[in-house]
């Protein structure tokens, strides 16, 4: 009689994970091509995609999103962030990086710093960069340069234009950000 009821139980318990399985987004391992990578491998609503760039074989997807109100309550803004997507359409798509943002603002720019560092199992890097990249708000910003620590000199950062509104995009290492005026004059800055 034991028997026959926890065998009973274990059906049920099969059947009721195959049923949720079956319904939910959930995946096991990679996506099938891009789109949907980025609808079920990024967990933020993904309102507007920016910007997609390839760098050392990992595609970057940066997108604008509006932050979780259970989780931030008093986030009244439109969130930028970067999702790290590796693979192909014939092969799968795999999500390789962190989901989140740690931003500076004020009325000049926001500036996003998002590393990304990949290891395989013996410890060794795969992939190690930062991305830096945020919107312009001050109109008198027309340049962003980053550089990275032991840099002397900067370089200047894509300017992206979207809806609207002015993005930047840079790929480097421990990136300091600033942004300039047409006469080159030094109108914000962050980091080191």
């Amino acid at each position: 009689m034991k028997k026959s009821l926890s065998i009973s139980l274990a059906v049920i318990l099969f059947i009721v994970l195959i049923i949720w399985v079956s319904l939910s987004n959930f995946e096991f391992g990679k996506y099938d091509n891009f789109q949907e990578a980025i609808e079920k491998g990024i967990p933020n609503k993904v309102n507007n995609i920016i910007h997609t760039e390839k760098y050392d074989g990992v595609t970057i997807v940066m997108y604008t999103t509006n932050p979780d109100k259970d989780e931030m309550p008093f986030a009244d803004y439109e969130a930028l962030a970067v999702a790290f997507f590796k693979g192909t359409d014939g092969e799968g798509w795999d999500n390789i990086g962190h989901h989140g943002w740690t931003h500076y603002e004020n009325e000049n720019m926001t500036v996003y710093i998002e590393p990304l560092r990949v290891y395989d199992n013996k410890g060794n890097s795969l992939h190690e960069f930062y991305v830096a990249y945020g919107e312009v708000n001050n109109a008198e910003i027309v340049t962003v340069e980053t550089r990275n620590k032991k840099e002397k000199t900067f370089e200047e950062a894509e300017i992206i234009t979207k809806h609207g509104k002015r993005y930047y995009f840079q790929i480097g290492k421990e990136l300091i950000v600033r942004g300039l005026s047409k006469k080159g004059e030094v109108i914000d800055r962050q980091g080191g």
